[in-house]
């Protein structure tokens, strides 16, 4: 359901003015009835590639979503903003919510979100640059994932004489983010000239920055979360292809799923920033979480093998073995997460695209869904979880 600003704005400022004068009347509000405020709608029917359908003809229980909703609204600073679902292949659901727009690490001063907007995916955008590595490698560009990183940095050979261990480091470590490479963008803001994201933008050879990074640990031997893995695969994907990541992306994804509204950020004018900020519209992430539910095939077309979306979805390593920081995940496959959901005692898994904010792209090939979130929260604790969501809401809701 897609509601005009004014619609919008009125039914959340309702909703929050009878909320008040509830919870002035009863002192308390019980935490599974929320005021009754969200009504459904069927997703309107585009010419962009997606049937839809209703949440009862696809026999998925409307009263659960719609106590999530109401308990959304209830709920402020919620920071959501938008929710899909796509079942058996149709979008059944679909709602977006205020908030404030972000680019590149700090808010543009925009404000609303519809159908239309791009979301900044952050790193989210990982899962596609790893998909477009499968298609590289599908297509003969490389040959395999073993090959050596500093194979396709020739010019960079000399910084091997002062960092052993370096040249043992293939595309499989930095895809497993197991490259032993030290790297800190966190510490510090991406604006302070001392982090090293910052350095990434500024430096007149983003890559050999990247490459003459200490060693902390033989490559392959502990995962470690660092961006400058993923934007090492994107240059790969650049020098093998012989054509800007964009560019390749474009006419061998994008242009097969429809996906014409779209924005990838540049580290350089020929390199392309790809461990995040890939902007998209939600209707065309959900696609991309189709694509791979499909097992790569899109219109009877196969776009990724299928040998690709199922190793580089599945559990390549646990980063629980290394840091209690990853407790939210189940494990990590090729730049894509894993994680598991319970429900009337039976466990759900699944694998998923995940970025800074709240950005999610979670597949349940169990259940034939794709499960499409944007959020807000880069510098605020999450108010309702889209864990949470899936596990109490959405899975439930398809259990009808």
């Amino acid at each position: 359901m897609i509601m005009s600003d004014f619609y919008r704005t009125a039914v959340r400022f309702f909703a929050a003015v009878v909320l008040i004068l509830a919870l002035a009347h009863t002192g308390c509000k019980k935490e599974d009835n929320y005021l009754d405020i969200y009504k459904y709608e069927t997703p309107d029917q585009l010419d962009d590639g997606w049937i839809t359908e209703s949440l009862s003809n696809a026999g998925i229980d409307e009263k659960v979503l719609t106590d999530l909703m109401n308990r959304i609204y209830a709920t402020p600073e919620h920071n959501l903003h938008s929710i899909l679902i796509i079942n058996n292949g149709k979008l059944v659901f679909e709602e977006y919510f205020d908030g404030e727009k972000f680019k590149l690490g700090k808010y543009t001063g925009e404000y609303g979100f519809d159908r239309d907007d791009l979301h900044t995916l952050c790193s989210a955008t990982k899962s596609f640059t790893s998909a477009l590595l499968g298609i590289a490698i599908d297509k003969g560009y490389i040959r395999s994932i073993d090959e050596k990183v500093f194979d396709f940095f020739p010019e960079n050979y000399d910084l091997l004489t002062l960092s052993p261990g370096k040249e043992e480091m293939t595309i499989r470590n930095v895809l497993m983010m197991s490259s032993g490479l030290q790297w800190d963008d966190e510490s510090t803001s991406y604006y302070d000239p001392a982090n090293d994201m910052y350095k990434l933008f500024t430096t007149g050879d983003p890559m050999r920055f990247i490459l003459s990074k200490d060693l902390l640990w033989t490559p392959g031997t502990r995962f470690a979360y660092e961006n400058c893995n993923t934007n090492l695969i994107g240059e790969i994907i650049h020098r093998s292809t012989d054509a800007r990541l964009d560019l390749f992306c474009d006419s061998v994804l994008f242009s097969k799923l429809g996906i014409e509204t779209y924005e990838w950020q540049r580290i350089k004018p020929e390199i392309i920033f790809t461990s995040g900020d890939l902007m998209l519209r939600p209707r065309d992430m959900a696609k991309f979480g189709q694509l791979f539910l499909n097992k790569g095939n899109w219109n009877n077309e196969q776009l990724i093998s299928e040998k690709w979306c199922m190793e580089s979805t599945s559990t390549q390593i646990n980063p629980n073995d290394f840091s209690t920081a990853w407790s939210w995940s189940d494990g990590y496959g090729f730049q894509w997460w894993q994680r598991d959901y319970t429900f009337n005692k039976r466990e759900y898994h699944s694998y998923f695209a995940s970025g800074w904010g709240g950005q999610h792209i979670i597949i349940i090939s169990e259940l034939e869904t794709v499960i499409v979130f944007t959020g807000g929260n880069y510098f605020t604790n999450e108010k309702i979880s889209c864990y949470e969501i899936v596990e109490e809401y959405i899975i439930p809701a398809l259990q009808k």
